[in-house]
């Protein structure tokens, strides 16, 4: 199932900014922090839909627009999920302490990444 079009372009501007600030260079982009920026994108959109501009209905067509722009930068066949693994494993903590996340902010991301059932074993 393919995003909806309008909800995509909606977004669009939310997506190159994430993209903007995680670029390294002009052909390097730091996935570390592209992973941090997804996966709290997710969890805002998800516990204050309306603050983040969607309808309670459009959150599953909105996971699925975020799972095709993390496919097109980190691959896999699902990204979202994916970072909040990598964000749980010991990796993805020191990555979030090296990139001075607040600490509650690396408690809300953990907390939602075991709230979707994600254990966080070493990532791969």
């Amino acid at each position: 199932m393919k995003p909806d079009d309008r909800l995509a372009e909606r977004y669009q501007d939310i997506f190159a900014e994430i993209e903007r600030l995680s670029r390294v260079t002009e052909q390097f982009l730091d996935t570390e922090l592209y992973r941090i920026y997804l996966a709290t994108l997710w969890t805002n959109a998800v516990l204050e839909p309306q603050r983040a501009g969607l309808e309670g209905d459009e959150l599953e067509a909105f996971y699925d627009l975020l799972n095709d722009h993390g496919r097109d930068i980190l691959g896999g066949e699902e990204p979202l999920k994916d970072c909040f693994r990598y964000l749980l494993c010991s990796q993805g903590e020191q990555a979030m302490e090296r990139l001075r996340l607040p600490a509650a902010h690396r408690a809300q991301l953990t907390r939602f990444g075991a709230l979707m059932g994600i254990t966080g074993p070493e990532f791969r």
